[in-house]
């Protein structure tokens, strides 16, 4: 339904969990890769295999993430099993501090654009090159080679934050790009209504809906005299008319799926209890526009109200409507009228 769209945390994480998921996988099978190569050549202890199985469990978690903080959350976990186990590696293979570095840029880089929020990345790596010293507990001969390992570890979490960043930028720019370009396509640029294809797609959901609680019912609204209006004050007059009427028919139509389809032509759809709830809403709407002035204009507005029949196409449904509304003009304007009972087959 477009009624709803999705938020910028909704639409990240719904990118980023496959990305997360395969990648994380890669980085499993990757470890589990490496312990068997390295338990060819030499024994391993095979207690190295539960940080496998720590990842394993952790890829499964993350499959069944449902929010970005999840994602973060399991991806960390992950990542702290892999730099657990490839730093055991390191010391059970001899001279660990060859591979210290390796191991910590490896694994903390390539995840930093993986993650909706900087922080995310920058705990994420932190974590890693905790772990890493932690298991590892290298030693350095020299204190200017503890100063340059902790200054490029530094240098690689704001390198990280820093992609994360711009990620995250991008992101934002693609989303609201979109959501510009979805603004056009389903609302109206005069009114801000939605527009009859965001109108027609919530309709078409809306029948679909076989457990609906209530009946459903049409209502085509049409302002009275608007061409003599456009005519006699001009079309911008005729413009403000149309924004004032879209806020009437917003205001008491709340709730409801409601649109303006073209010129001076809106509709409302309503799920309501019966048919005496449906015909106040189009009496309250016919009254409000009446009761409006706009320099110095009184408006009007007819309705023609349908009910849906079991079984009835949407196009049938308006066709009633718009009979309706039809007879409402002949009838004087400045009303409402209830459709007839299904006539036509479409």
């Amino acid at each position: 339904m477009q009624g709803t769209e999705e938020s910028l945390e909704q639409k990240s994480f719904a990118q980023l969990r496959p990305l997360k998921v395969s990648s994380e996988i890669l980085a499993t099978a990757a470890c589990s890769l490496v312990l068997a190569l390295a338990n060819a050549s030499q024994h391993i202890s095979p207690w190295l295999y539960g940080y496998c199985l720590v990842a394993g469990i952790a890829c499964y978690l993350t499959y069944r993430a449902r929010t970005t903080r999840h994602l973060w959350l399991t991806g960390l976990l992950l990542l702290c099993a892999c730099t657990a186990c490839l730093g055991s590696l390191a010391i059970a293979i001899g001279n660990p501090i060859i591979w210290f570095l390796p191991i910590g840029l490896v694994l903390s880089l390539p995840v930093s654009a993986m993650h909706v929020h900087p922080w995310h990345a920058l705990s994420t790596g932190a974590a890693i090159w905790a772990t890493l010293f932690y298991v590892v507990q290298p030693s350095f001969d020299r204190q200017l080679d503890l100063t340059l390992t902790l200054i490029l570890i530094v240098g690689s979490l704001l390198v990280a934050t820093l992609v994360c960043t711009t990620f995250c930028h991008t992101r934002k720019d693609v989303f609201d790009l979109q959501r510009q370009l979805h603004g056009m396509a389903y609302n109206d640029t005069l009114t801000g209504l939605p527009n009859r294809r965001a109108f027609m797609e919530r309709l078409t959901a809306t029948l679909a809906d076989d457990a609906a609680p209530a009946p459903l019912f049409f209502l085509m609204l049409d302002i009275d005299d608007f061409k003599k209006i456009n005519d006699g004050f001009g079309h911008d007059v005729g413009d403000r008319v149309l924004v004032e009427v879209a806020k009437m028919l917003r205001d008491q139509s709340q709730g409801h799926n409601f649109a303006r389809l073209g010129g001076e032509e809106f509709a409302v759809a309503a799920r309501v209890a019966d048919v005496a709830v449906a015909q106040e809403l189009a009496r309250s709407i016919v009254d409000a526009v009446n009761s409006s002035q706009l320099f110095g204009l009184s408006l009007s507005i007819s309705v023609g109200l349908a009910n849906h029949e079991p079984e009835e196409s949407i196009f049938s449904l308006m066709r009633r409507a718009d009979l309706a509304l039809y007879d409402a003009k002949s009838s004087g304007k400045n009303r409402y009228v209830m459709a007839a009972q299904v006539v036509l087959s479409v």
